[in-house]
């Protein structure tokens, strides 16, 4: 909530022993499905989370899907679409009935989602709806991993600033968020100032002590 705020009023800032709130692993991958839903020709995208959670899709059931995008000239989103829908161009050729049924469910999570933005849902409802369906945050919610629990806070958190954008702009759109969500996390990836002068440090006040700061919150 802080970075968010500093990043909003252009206030310069590093974070010491630990990653920047938009670098973190869950909301690169939260922000992902959102792009997925929103262009459905975002290959980047799309590949990130095709497996994540774990849909027992492998690198060779993934080659398949790249081929029949290559064959045809089309994008890899189009590609997956024709697991689900075949259509003029066939079915996508190598895939197990297993890896097919796990694509098609992806699919069709992603175009349940994309009637969502259709019907002018809120970013935030949509972000919740696409985690929870996905299974991200069951995976999250179950794992014995400590840090997962904080992946949770952060991935609140993320709704957070999508209320927080639907409060401020009624009719603002997933599409609009996302494009501010940029903004702000490549603003993240600024150089620093020549000698680190005039910005705020964030660390523990552990980190802290001995370090001379002039001022300290």
């Amino acid at each position: 909530a802080v970075e968010d705020m500093f990043v909003r009023s252009g206030i310069p800032y590093r974070v010491i022993g630990g990653t920047r709130f938009y670098e973190r692993r869950e909301i690169k991958d939260a922000l992902a499905y959102l792009h997925a839903i929103v262009n459905p020709d975002d290959t980047v995208s799309i590949r990130r989370i095709l497996n994540m959670p774990k849909r027992g899709l492998g690198e060779k059931a993934e080659q398949a899907v790249a081929l029949h995008s290559s064959r045809h000239a089309i994008s890899f989103g189009e590609a997956l679409a024709d697991v689900a829908h075949p259509g003029p161009r066939g079915e996508v050729l190598g895939l197990t009935a297993r890896a097919a049924n796990a694509m098609s469910g992806f699919v069709a999570m992603l175009e349940k989602s994309r009637q969502q933005v259709a019907e002018g849902g809120a970013p935030a409802d949509i972000l919740d709806d696409v985690m929870d369906a996905s299974g991200y945050l069951e995976m999250l919610r179950v794992s014995e991993d400590p840090q997962d629990e904080s992946r949770l806070e952060n991935l609140a958190e993320l709704h957070s600033v999508a209320s927080d954008f639907r409060t401020l702009n009624p009719d603002g759109t997933l599409e609009e968020w996302l494009d501010q969500v940029s903004l702000v996390s490549d603003s993240d990836k600024l150089p620093d100032g020549d000698e680190g002068e005039g910005e705020v440090t964030l660390m523990t006040i552990h980190t802290a002590k001995g370090l001379e700061f002039p001022v300290v919150f």
